[in-house]
């Protein structure tokens, strides 16, 4: 026979009535066996759950980094921007040193300033940021883009002040006078002469350069007319201002064409040549003048344009 357990119930108050339950030991292994069976999943289910817990916590930790390693690529990216639009600066400052160190020269052709030292490819660095993604990797980027950042600041400075430099060299060049102001030869030069009017040994200020009536007058150098009219002993002339002290005047003309407040570059028609004033013939008397002391022309000329 199956064994069978009896469970008694007593109320309390009224202890003459007990009931009386008969459990058979079937039931009791089953109920144990199930309490077993639901301790046993409630602790599965409580280890798998902790193990997803912890998943969890670990890929929201790895969703943090993600997003901080975006904002430092972001970063990086904003940088770099901010790189290649000062290289562009740099670029187009390196342009014009190029062409105003090459102002005046014939052999400008293939020229190239001289360029060198260590090179860093920072596009190339970052392409490693999913090879690398340790924190000295970040920190030799950062280090590395902050010198090249310096360094082309630096460059900028440099070309800047080397293009201010070269552009002030550039019109001094142009405000030199440089060329002669009409094709021809010198009938008298610079200096001490016999005078052809009155026969006594007196200082000549200038050139004069003999060739044909109406030959056209060049400017020869930048500047302003300030003068443009008669003057005794050199009929009509006209003075230019070139600035940085020089100053040109071109006297015995047959024709003016520039009236003082013109603006002139150098090699431009300013008059034609006559024998005005006090001349013996055609001639342009051409003098040069240095924070106004007179000079002998023969030091700047260099060409005629």
């Amino acid at each position: 026979m199956k064994k069978k357990y009896t469970v008694m119930i007593f109320d309390e108050s009224r202890l003459d009535e007990v009931k009386t339950r008969k459990i058979s030991s079937r039931l009791i292994r089953f109920v144990m066996l199930s309490l077993a069976f639901y301790v046993f999943v409630s602790g599965a289910g409580f280890y798998f759950l902790n193990n997803l817990y912890k998943e969890r916590t670990v890929l929201s930790q790895y969703k943090d980094e993600n997003l901080q390693l975006k904002d430092k690529i972001a970063g990086y990216e904003s940088q770099l921007i901010s790189i290649n639009e000062k290289l562009a600066g740099v670029t187009e400052l390196e342009n014009k040193v190029r062409g105003l160190a090459a102002y005046g020269q014939s052999d400008t052709e293939g020229r190239q300033l001289a360029v060198g030292g260590k090179e860093v490819d920072v596009l190339q660095d970052l392409s490693k940021v999913s090879e690398r993604k340790d924190k000295r990797f970040f920190e030799e980027l950062n280090v590395t883009l902050t010198n090249l950042s310096m360094e082309i600041e630096k460059r900028s400075v440099s070309l800047s002040e080397l293009a201010d430099f070269l552009e002030e060299q550039k019109l001094m060049l142009s405000s030199t006078p440089t060329i002669w102001p009409v094709k021809g030869w010198i009938s008298s030069g610079f200096g001490y002469r016999i005078s052809p009017f009155t026969g006594r040994r007196v200082f000549h200020e200038g050139l004069d350069i003999a060739t044909k009536y109406n030959t056209p007058v060049r400017s020869a150098a930048k500047g302003i007319v300030v003068f443009s009219g008669r003057k005794a002993g050199y009929g009509k002339m006209v003075i230019v201002d070139h600035g940085y002290g020089y100053i040109t005047k071109y006297g015995h003309n047959n024709k003016l064409l520039v009236k003082a407040g013109d603006k002139v570059s150098k090699g431009d028609f300013i008059a034609e040549v006559g024998s005005t004033g006090r001349s013996t013939g055609p001639h342009v008397h051409y003098e040069v003048l240095v924070n106004g002391i007179p000079v002998n022309p023969l030091k700047f000329i260099v060409g005629y344009n």
